[in-house]
């Protein structure tokens, strides 16, 4: 009898699925395009699909009824790359979400160097400890699976639920006036639109890494929740270089000036919705006065002008993208000089196969770099009251730090593409790569002997040196700790050692962070704001802390240890990312803002985001949102009390049990 072979496990799943929407496979010039196959990272899966990450429960509470489970482990599933594309069968509805959803998670874990964990934040209102204080009842669980429902409603609708920690996706009945691919009145399913699930699935991981960005501080907050996911969904088409390919072949070589595709979001979802849009957001290409088509324009305006998230984040999108286009036409000159021997201009017809090859190429390796610099980013921002200048210093840092160099120009597109889009950070002097990296705490640090001690304390923390020999027992759980994570697979395993780090270097920090917690944004004495709060008469207001604040209570909400590779050497590195936080209550009775809040209490945040260089226990960068910074403070105020009178209350709306459910209807 023979012996049964052993074959090795698959890197990759291959499945099929749509590259745009369903719409798309309606016509025979697009179908072609539009039909790919994924590549994911293979996993063992049960029926649902159900894997390491994610689970589907198709239930759909209209019909009352939950659809059968594809088996994507069945060998006729297998055979075939998955079942055929189909927007009348449910298990393909599941069989597309699970893909989409993979490979967005893919995208980012391939960026960050990390896995993607789920977690819960349970933060009473009234008390925000630290995770090791014992009357604390701030907490952090870790999730296993993220939930997806690709029939949750029939609605105009689609979702990421925090409480629930899951997607939700809607189904609805077209506009009669629809002039999309399709029929009046035939159904769009959500949850088959790419661009939709790769946006919902962006705001559930930006949620898990940065959970207090969908608190609404200023114009910016919620448009980056909403811009960010917008740029994901995009970026992730030129993934895809047959449809890259397609669309140059189409525009022939231009996709600035054209009617190309690649910069539409959710097109069946906009037409259908309205039948005379040509897709909910356009990012590339715009008509003109004339009717014709011509790259989108940079407005310097609209970012004094725009307020509703979704228009304010389309604004960081067309920065994203100009970016995109600066570089794309940069790149390609050559190629298409010699196409035409110089003259720059390519001849009537279709252009030569092999041209068409080599500009997709580049434009598929230009998106892949600004994505993974986009989600990189998130790593050099501040863990709170965000605004698109901080996204943009994180931006250039991020870049810098993987690409010193900067042989190919992409972060002096970013900056040209941003500035022209009036995105221009308020803390800088000059709008210069060397001014908009963030510095390292030795540049701005004017108390030196504190800044020294600090560093001193960082290094008792984690030395491996003083680990190795055993001199420091403090420094040997911190580096156990730290390798335990880098070594460890299971994402269970590192989130539980993840928060018993956050607990060591909570109680490494609490008794000596006194005199010194400024270095990172907090305060633990009593604060007076005195900065742009005048009465009636003009007499200066000030504004103190709660009584019932504790000041000396902060979180270390994330120890992020990784690793990535020295763009020099080659050699890898090990950092880690340290997020500190702390919330204070400020008593507004007696200030214009009386009346405005419950109890007259403000809750204010502060705190920075920490990067270490664990081999030498330098601190690169303290990213800071400072709790003594007056005139932040009343510039939340004044935008709080702003939206309390607007129609448009994203503050409130943020409080909502299902906040994105209700920012996306809004």
């Amino acid at each position: 009898m023979e012996k049964k072979k052993n074959y090795p496990t698959p890197v990759f799943r291959k499945l099929k699925g749509y590259a745009f929407d369903p719409s798309f496979s309606s016509t025979l010039s697009k179908r072609q395009s539009n039909e790919v196959v994924y590549k994911i990272p293979w996993e063992e899966t049960e029926p649902g699909p159900c894997g390491e990450y994610v689970e589907i429960i198709d239930y759909d509470p209209t019909k009352r009824c939950f659809y059968k489970a594809i088996s994507l482990q069945d060998p006729l599933v297998l055979a075939d790359q998955g079942l055929n594309l189909s927007e009348g069968d449910p298990r393909f509805h599941q069989q597309q979400v699970y893909t989409v959803v993979m490979s967005v998670i893919y995208q980012f874990e391939k960026a960050l160097g990390r896995k993607i964990i789920w977690s819960r934040i349970v933060d009473s209102e009234d008390q925000e400890g630290s995770v090791t204080s014992s009357n604390a009842s701030y907490e952090h669980r870790f999730v296993a699976k993220l939930r997806i429902y690709p029939h949750a409603m029939r609605q105009q609708n689609a979702f990421y639920s925090p409480a629930k920690n899951a997607l939700l996706f809607g189904y609805f009945k077209a506009s009669s006036n629809w002039n999309g691919n399709n029929v009046p009145g035939s159904t769009v399913f959500t949850c088959l639109s790419p661009d939709i699930v790769s946006h919902e699935t962006t705001h559930a991981i930006l949620h898990s890494i940065h959970p207090y960005l969908t608190e609404d501080t200023n114009p910016d907050m919620l448009a980056f929740h909403e811009g960010l996911a917008d740029i994901i969904a995009l970026l992730q088409r030129f993934t895809f270089r047959t449809v890259v390919e397609e669309q140059i072949r189409y525009s022939r070589g231009d996709l600035l000036s054209t009617e190309s595709i690649l910069g539409d979001l959710a097109i069946q979802f906009g037409q259908a919705v309205s039948g005379n849009r040509r897709a909910l957001r356009s990012f590339l290409v715009e008509k003109d006065e004339n009717g014709k088509w011509r790259p989108v324009q940079p407005d310097p305006q609209k970012i004094h002008q725009e307020a509703e998230p979704h228009n304010r984040g389309a604004i960081l999108v067309a920065a994203i993208f100009d970016a995109f286009a600066r570089l794309y036409k940069f790149r390609v000159a050559d190629l298409i000089r010699l196409a035409t021997n110089g003259t720059g201009v390519l001849e009537q017809g279709e252009i030569d196969p092999d041209l068409v090859k080599r500009l997709s190429k580049e434009a598929c390796e230009i998106s892949e770099k600004l994505m993974h610099i986009c989600i990189r980013a998130l790593d050099y921002c501040p863990p709170t009251d965000l605004t698109f200048g901080d996204y943009l210093r994180a931006l250039i840092t991020a870049d810098v730090e993987r690409n010193p160099d900067d042989e190919e120009g992409l972060r002096f597109a970013v900056m040209e593409s941003f500035r022209n889009w009036g995105i221009i950070p308020g803390d800088v002097n000059t709008f210069s790569a060397e001014s908009l990296e963030w510095q390292s705490p030795d540049e701005y640090v004017s108390e030196h002997d504190l800044l020294a001690k600090f560093k001193e304390d960082i290094k008792n923390c984690f030395d491996p040196d003083l680990a190795k020999r055993n001199i420091n027992p403090l420094a040997k759980d911190a580096v156990n700790s730290i390798e335990k994570i880098l070594r460890e697979n299971d994402r269970c395993k590192i989130f539980k050692e993840s928060r018993r780090l956050c607990a060591l270097v909570h109680n490494v920090f609490e008794d000596r962070l006194e005199g010194k917690e400024k270095l990172l944004g907090m305060n633990f004495k009593q604060i007076s704001y005195d900065c742009a709060c005048q009465d009636e008469s003009g007499n200066e207001i000030k504004f103190f802390l709660s009584t019932k604040s504790d000041r000396d209570k902060f979180q270390v909400f994330k120890c992020r240890p990784l690793i990535v590779s020295d763009p020099g050497s080659g050699d890898t590195i090990k950092t880690i990312i340290i997020t500190f936080l702390q919330k204070v209550y400020v008593d507004l009775r007696g200030s214009k803002y009386q009346g405005y809040f419950k109890n007259d209490e403000y809750a204010f945040r502060g705190g920075a985001s920490m990067i270490i260089d664990l081999a030498t226990c330098d601190i690169d960068y303290i990213i800071m949102k400072s709790l003594n910074n007056a005139s932040r403070l009343v510039s939340q105020l004044n935008y709080a009390v702003e939206q309390s009178g607007s129609a448009d209350n994203n503050a409130l709306l943020m409080q909502s049990d299902e906040p994105f459910a209700a920012l996306h209807l809004h």
